[in-house]
């Protein structure tokens, strides 16, 4: 069993005739130019790749861009019809309406989590006019966001504006909001497990792509710079699997935890249960 807690919906072409930015907004500002694909093909990758369940991600660049990378509305939508799929919100952070929107898409439409993305959102992690009243509503709402740090590979996107380390005021602030730190951080993945080693509230994902194939990604981080035994003693519970699907097909990210060699109870946690508590869901690992 494989939980996803990392997914994007960009390249389904069933929904580009819903939105009439949703072409620009994924190719222009998103970045993702391959063939869209039928909603199917994006099932069966995850048949493929064992999981059962996943998190679909928009990403609103409103005020930055002019556009979402997919509704909130359409995602619950999308989610309604799709059981396996979890939606998460995402709102503009640079909105004064922001918190009141991410209560709606949560209270109303049943969103499961927040998804933010500082280098293509174009707002300060730290900023605590604009930023932190998303964060507090979020810790009220009880439910976990995750944050893109690290690489940007979107083309509008400021990798400048995504360094981990900015979180620590946000995580010291609402110490009961669940903080997943996406793609590890790379390249401060230093600063990413510092703040997954001292801060009880964060977590990392496994969405690292930088060079090479998934697994010399995840290798290169989880077991060379963050090193497996500190991930056995320290962060058996932290470490998230995501594939960052469709930028990289879910089996090769599946397949790059696999190769790391862990034993199966770790393994299972990363690649299921870890993720399962922190969204609240029933099944557990077998």
């Amino acid at each position: 069993m494989v939980i996803d807690i990392h997914t994007h919906l960009t390249g389904i072409v069933d929904f580009m005739s819903r939105d009439s930015e949703l072409p620009r907004a994924v190719s222009g500002v998103f970045g993702y130019g391959d063939p869209a694909q039928p909603m199917s093909t994006f099932m069966a990758a995850l048949d493929e790749a064992g999981i059962d369940r996943a998190v679909v991600l928009p990403i609103d660049c409103t005020t930055a861009h002019g556009c979402r990378v997919f509704s909130n509305d359409l995602i619950a939508e999308i989610v309604q019809a799709q059981p396996r799929l979890i939606g998460f919100a995402s709102v503009d952070p640079n909105l004064s309406d922001a918190p009141e929107a991410l209560e709606r898409a949560v209270v109303d439409h049943g969103l499961r989590g927040l998804k933010l993305d500082p280098a293509l959102q174009l707002f300060d992690i730290d900023d605590r006019e604009l930023a932190f009243p998303v964060y507090g509503r979020c810790s009220e709402l009880g439910i976990p966001l995750l944050i893109h740090c690290g690489l940007s590979w979107a083309p509008l996107g400021r990798s400048s504006r995504a360094q981990p380390l900015r979180l620590e005021a946000v995580v010291h602030e609402f110490p009961d909001l669940k903080v997943i730190i996406a793609h590890a951080g790379w390249p401060w993945v230093a600063d990413a497990l510092m703040l997954a080693l001292k801060y009880p509230n964060v977590y990392l994902d496994t969405a690292v792509i930088y060079s090479g194939t998934p697994a010399d990604s995840v290798r290169h981080v989880l077991a060379d710079e963050i090193g497996l035994d500190v991930v056995r003693r320290s962060l058996h519970s932290k470490i998230l699997y995501g594939s960052n699907a469709p930028r990289i097909r879910p089996k090769r990210g599946v397949a790059a935890v696999r190769a790391l060699g862990l034993d199966p109870v770790l393994e299972g946690k990363i690649l299921h249960d870890n993720a399962a508590a922190l969204l609240g869901l029933e099944e557990m690992h077998r």
